[in-house]
C-alpha cells in the first residue's frame, strides 16, 4: 500500500504537482509510525526525503488541528539549513493553507512582531532561537500549542554541549505545552539506541519510548582511495605554487575527476586547507570553475556559493563539514575527499552528498599522499561500507550547560525552586544522573557571580546583569573575538578572522587567503580588516575548532593492517598500494613494524617516538602522561606532539628509553583519571577552556581581554570551584580518552603489548616530515616575515642583570647586539616581557615557591640564550608564544639566513595559535 494515500486529500495533491508519487523507503516505513503518534528516531543517508518523512504526517495533523499558536516546530543546527527548509516547507505550506515561518539571528524585527502577533503553524528555528522563544510574553503563550517537534540532523547536536542546551529546552518546553510528540533525523550512527534516548528524555512518569526507523543502509555507495604519482609537471607547480610535489600532484589528480564530472562537492577537514587548496587552484588557472566554503565565509559569500554550485556556473567547491548536512547545493554527482576523512560517519555523510536523489548511487574517491593518510584512509572506506561506524558520545552533566540554563530559567521568570529546576532538568537525557548536591553547587556558583539571587520564596531569580549575561551566552559554541573581513574596494563582507590570527600576523600592506583569493590589508580596524584582493600568495588564516579525531578502532585497525598486509577489502588502487608496501618494506629493514600489539620505542638524539597505533585521545593522553612524568625526573621541560599513530617527545637532554619503559608499566590504571586532572590542572593548555568555562558562568565577561591578565593568579583563584572543575572535566572528555589508555596500560603490564626499542625508522620519522597541511611558513612571502621582523622589533622588553639587579628597558631594534649590563658589564641579562615584568620579583626570593622556582629557572635559561644568541635570542623570545624552552629549539637548528629564521618563529606563532594557548 502507498503510504501517501494515508495523507489528507491536500496534501496528495501537491504531491502529485511535485511530481512525488511513490514514496522512498524511509518515508514507507516513518509516516506510519509518526501519523501513529510515536516518538520516533529516523536514521537514513542523505537524500532519500527523510525531511518529507517527517514533516508530511506533521502536515497531515496540522490540517486536521484548529486554534491559533505554534503547533509544531522544526530544529536544526544551522541558519544555512533554515532557509532550505524555508523554501522547502513554505511550497507545502502555501498549498495547504498553513502558515510556516523561519526565525533566528537574521530575523527582522518586523518578522519578530508578525510572528508574535499571528504566529505561524510551523515554526523553523535553531537550538539557540529556541531557548530565546521563553522570554517573549507573548511567544510563551504561543508555545502552549506546540504538538510536534522534529530535530533535524540530531546526530550533529547529541554529543555536543548545543545538544544538552537543546535537551533541557524541550523539558522547559513540556512545562508550558504538555507532552509533545518528538520526531528526529539522523545520519548513520552505531549507538541509534543512544540518540533516541537523547531524543526522549523521559517523562514524569518515565522514561518516553522512541520506536527506531533504520533505513540507514540502503543507498548505494562507491569509495577508492587514491595516491597520485608525481610527475614533472608536478614538480613544476609546486614550485610555482608554493607547495611540495605531492600536493601538487593531487591537485592534479582532484582537477582532472572534477573535469570527468558535472558537479563536484571537494571535502577538505579544515578551513585553512580550503583556503590554501582554493587560492592555489586559481593562482594556476584563474577560469577553473571552482568555488570556497565554509562557516568562516560571510552569509552573502556563502549563499553566492551555493547558488553559483547548483546553477552549475561553479563545477566545483571545496567545502567543510559547511556542507556535510543537508544544505540544498542541488545535485552533485561526485565527491572527493582529500585526505583521510578520519572518520566512518564523516565519509558516509560527505559521500553520501552526491547523487542526492531517490536511488542515485553515491560516488567519491579519497585521494591521500602519505602511507598512513591511505593507510587510515582504507580502514575508514572498509568500515563505511560494512556499516561499522562510531558512536555518537554524549556527555554526563556538562556544567557549563546547567549554569547556561539556569539563568535562563530565571530570564524567562518561570519562578523554580532550586529543587523544582533540578527536577526539570534531570528529565533531559544528558542529566539523568544529576545529583542535586552537585546541581546546588552551579545554583550557588551562580549567586556569588551575581547572575541569580534565591527569592523570598526559595525561586530562582534574576539580576539584571544576568540579562546581558543570557543574551551574550545564549550559543555554548566556544567563540573568540572575530574580525570582519571587509573587501576595500567594494565595501563588501567577504568573512571572518579570528582575532589570533589578526593580531599574530596581519599588519598593513601584509598578505593573506581566504575565499579562495589573495588579499593584501589596507587598514586594520577595531573589529574589521579592509583588504583589496591581489594576485599572489599570502598567509593562511587558522581558526578554532578544527582538528577531527581519529577514533581507537580506526588507528588499531591500520595497525592490524600493517601486520596483515592483506588490502583485498580496502579499495586502495596500484599506486596507494605500491607506496603502503615501499613504506612498510623499508620499515621492515630497521627490523620492527609497529601493529596493534607491538609498539616500538625509538630513540634519536634528543627525541623519543613511541610509535602506537591507538587514535588521537588515547595518543593524547599518553603524551600527557608521559611528557609531564618525564618532565618530573628529569627537572626541565620537555616538549610533546602526538597523532594517531606516534607520541613524540622532545627532550631537553638524551636519556634513557627506561624511564618511558618505567611510567608505562609502573602507573596504576586505576588511579590514571586522578592523575590526569592533576597534570591537566597545571598544564597550559586547559587556559584557554577554563576562561571559556568562566565565561559561561558569568565570572569572566564576554568581552575580556584575558590576554592581560595575570593566568596563575587567576587559576589559583578559582582553584577547586565548580568552574575550574568543569573546565577540567570538559578537556578530559573532548581530548583525552581514560578509560581506553587505562585498559593499554593494563595490556602493557600484562605484555599482551609488547614495546621494542629501536631507533629512528621511516615510521617515527614520517610525522616529523610533516602532514602535509598545506599551511607552512615556507611559503610566506617576504612582506609577510619583513611585517613580522618589524613587528618583533618593535616589542618592549625589560633586560635584568641576574649579577647586580640592574634593570635596563628597550625595544628590541634598540637592542645592542650583544648586549652588557650598563652597572657592572654582566653577561647574564634575563628578559621579561610587559605583561611579565612584576614576575621578577621572583628572582631575588629567598624561599620561593614550587611554581616560582620554575619561573626563576625560565629567566635563567632566557639569560642563557641572551649570553649565547645576544640580540637574536631577543627577537624569537618576543615571538607570541614563544617562551625559553621554544625558543631554545629554534636557536639550536641550522638557520639559512634571516627569512629562514623569521620562517622558524612564524611556525612556532602558528602552532601557539591552533593550540590555542594564548599565554606564555
Amino acid at each position: 500500500m502507498n503510504n501517501f494515500s494515508r495523507l489528507h486529500p491536500k496534501l496528495q495533491a501537491a504531491l502529485n504537482e511535485k511530481g512525488i508519487i511513490n514514496p522512498s523507503l524511509a518515508q514507507t516505513r516513518a509516516i506510519p509510525e509518526i501519523l501513529a503518534g510515536k516518538n520516533v528516531l529516523l536514521v537514513a543517508p542523505t537524500g532519500i526525503g527523510k525531511t518529507e518523512a517527517a514533516v508530511l504526517p506533521i502536515f497531515h495533523k496540522l490540517l486536521e488541528t484548529e486554534g491559533r499558536g505554534i503547533k509544531a516546530i522544526y530544529i536544526t543546527p544551522l541558519r544555512a539549513l533554515n532557509r532550505d527548509m524555508m523554501g522547502r516547507l513554505t511550497w507545502f505550506g502555501e498549498r495547504l493553507g498553513l502558515d510556516v515561518a523561519v526565525r533566528h539571528g537574521d530575523t527582522t524585527q518586523k518578522e519578530r512582531n508578525r510572528q508574535s502577533n499571528h504566529p505561524p503553524d510551523l515554526l523553523i528555528t535553531t537550538p539557540e532561537t529556541l531557548q530565546i522563544l521563553f522570554t517573549g510574553k507573548k511567544l510563551r503563550e504561543h508555545l502552549k500549542n506546540v504538538r510536534w517537534v522534529v530535530i533535524d540532523e540530531i546526530h550533529e547536536l547529541a554529543g555536543g554541549e548545543r545538544g544538552a542546551q537543546l535537551s533541557v529546552g524541550l523539558e522547559r518546553l513540556v512545562e508550558l505545552a504538555g507532552e509533545f510528540q518528538r520526531i528526529g533525523l539522523s545520519a548513520t550512527v552505531g549507538n541509534m539506541d543512544g540518540v533516541a534516548s537523547f531524543l526522549g528524555g523521559r517523562s514524569k512518569k518515565g522514561r518516553r519510548e522512541v520506536k527506531i526507523v533504520n533505513a540507514a543502509s540502503l543507498k548505494d555507495i562507491s569509495v577508492r582511495i587514491a595516491a597520485p604519482e608525481v610527475t614533472e609537471e608536478d614538480r613544476k607547480m609546486g614550485r610555482k605554487l608554493q607547495m611540495n610535489e605531492l600536493q601538487a600532484a593531487s591537485m592534479r589528480l582532484a582537477k582532472e575527476e572534477i573535469e570527468k564530472h558535472n558537479s563536484t562537492l571537494f571535502f577538505v577537514n579544515t578551513r585553512d586547507t580550503a583556503e590554501a587548496l582554493g587560492v592555489r587552484y586559481h593562482l594556476a588557472d584563474e577560469n577553473f570553475s571552482i568555488g570556497v566554503h565554509h562557516g568562516s565565509l560571510s552569509k552573502e559569500i556563502r549563499i553566492e556559493m551555493e547558488k553559483g554550485f547548483k546553477s552549475g556556473e561553479i563545477k566545483a567547491l571545496i567545502c567543510t563539514s559547511s556542507l556535510e548536512l543537508g544544505i540544498d547545493v542541488g545535485s552533485a554527482d561526485f565527491v572527493i575527499q582529500y585526505s583521510s576523512p578520519r572518520q566512518a560517519t564523516r565519509l558516509i555523510q560527505r559521500v553520501g552528498r552526491s547523487g542526492h536523489k531517490v536511488g542515485d548511487k553515491s560516488e567519491g574517491i579519497i585521494i591521500a599522499t602519505k602511507p598512513d593518510d591511505v593507510l587510515e584512509s582504507a580502514v575508514i572506506a572498509r568500515r563505511t561500507l560494512a556499516g561499522d561506524v562510531e558512536n555518537i558520545r554524549i556527555r554526563k552533566n556538562p556544567g557549563a550547560v546547567l549554569a547556561n540554563q539556569v539563568v535562563a530559567m530565571a530570564m524567562a521568570g518561570e519562578g523554580m525552586t532550586p529543587e523544582g529546576a533540578h527536577a526539570i532538568i534531570t528529565r533531559a537525557y544528558p542529566f539523568r544522573s544529576l545529583a542535586f548536591e552537585d546541581f546546588k553547587r552551579v545554583v550557588d556558583q551562580l549567586v556569588e557571580t551575581r547572575l541569580i539571587y534565591i527569592g523570598e520564596k526559595g525561586e530562582i531569580r534574576r539580576k539584571m546583569v544576568g540579562l546581558r549575561y543570557f543574551y551574550e551566552n545564549i550559543s555554548m559554541i566556544a567563540d573568540e573575538k572575530a574580525f570582519f573581513l571587509r573587501d576595500a574596494g567594494s565595501r563588501k563582507i567577504i568573512g571572518k578572522l579570528d582575532d589570533s590570527f589578526v593580531t599574530s600576523y596581519l599588519e598593513p600592506y601584509t598578505t593573506f587567503i581566504t575565499h579562495g583569493r589573495s588579499w593584501r590589508v589596507v587598514k586594520i580596524e577595531e573589529d574589521e580588516v579592509l583588504a583589496e584582493e591581489i594576485k599572489d600568495m599570502g598567509a593562511t588564516p587558522c581558526w578554532l575548532g578544527e582538528e577531527i579525531p581519529v577514533p581507537l578502532s580506526v588507528a588499531q585497525e591500520v595497525g592490524h593492517l600493517r601486520k596483515a598486509r592483506d588490502y583485498a577489502l580496502y579499495f586502495l588502487d596500484e599506486n596507494s598500494n605500491k607506496l603502503v608496501e615501499k613504506y612498510l618494506s623499508g620499515q621492515e629493514k630497521k627490523g620492527v613494524i609497529p601493529t596493534d600489539s607491538q609498539l616500538t620505542l625509538e630513540s634519536g638524539n634528543r627525541i623519543f617516538i613511541l610509535n602506537a597505533p591507538f587514535g588521537s585521545r588515547v595518543n593524547e593522553t599518553l603524551g600527557r602522561l608521559l611528557s609531564t612524568l618525564v618532565s618530573a625526573r628529569l627537572g626541565e621541560s620537555v616538549g610533546m606532539q602526538v597523532d594517531p599513530y606516534r607520541v613524540i617527545l622532545d627532550l631537553p637532554r638524551n636519556t634513557n628509553a627506561d624511564i618511558i619503559h618505567r611510567i608505562l608499566k609502573e602507573t596504576d590504571p586505576d588511579k590514571l583519571g586522578a592523575l590526569m586532572r592533576i597534570i591537566i590542572r597545571n598544564s597550559p593548555a586547559v587556559k584557554w577552556l577554563f576562561v571559556h568555562t568562566a565565561k559561561k558562568f558569568g565570572a569572566i565577561r564576554k568581552d575580556a581581554d584575558t590576554r592581560s591578565v595575570r593566568m596563575d593568579r587567576l587559576l589559583d583563584l578559582f582553584d577547586g570551584t565548580i568552574i575550574m572543575e568543569e573546565a577540567i572535566a570538559k578537556f578530559v572528555w573532548e581530548r583525552l580518552d581514560i578509560e581506553n589508555t587505562a585498559s593499554i596500560l593494563e595490556k602493557i603490564r600484562r605484555e599482551e603489548i609488547v614495546i621494542i626499542d629501536t631507533g629512528l625508522s621511516p615510521i617515527g620519522l614520517a610525522r616529523l616530515e610533516g602532514r602535509g597541511e598545506m599551511i607552512v611558513p615556507k611559503g610566506a612571502d617576504a612582506s609577510i616575515l619583513r611585517s613580522l621582523k618589524e613587528r618583533l622589533e618593535r616589542e618592549r622588553v625589560l633586560l635584568v642583570c641576574l649579577n647586580c639587579g640592574s634593570k635596563m628597558r628597550m625595544t628590541v631594534e634598540k637592542m645592542p647586539e650583544q648586549p652588557v649590563c650598563r652597572n657592572c658589564d654582566g653577561r647574564m641579562l634575563a628578559l621579561a616581557r610587559p605583561y611579565t615584568m612584576d614576575r621578577i620579583k621572583v628572582l631575588s626570593k629567598k624561599n620561593p615557591t614550587e611554581r616560582e622556582l620554575k619561573e626563576i629557572k625560565a629567566f635563567r635559561k632566557s639569560a642563557d640564550l641572551i649570553r649565547d644568541y645576544g640580540r637574536t635570542a631577543a627577537l624569537v623570545m618576543v615571538g607570541r608564544g614563544i617562551g625559553p624552552d621554544t625558543a631554545a629549539r629554534i636557536l639550536a637548528t641550522m638557520v639559512e639566513d634571516e627569512y629562514d629564521l623569521l620562517r622558524k618563529i612564524m611556525a612556532a606563532e602558528i602552532n601557539y595559535a591552533r593550540t590555542k594557548q594564548f599565554w606564555d
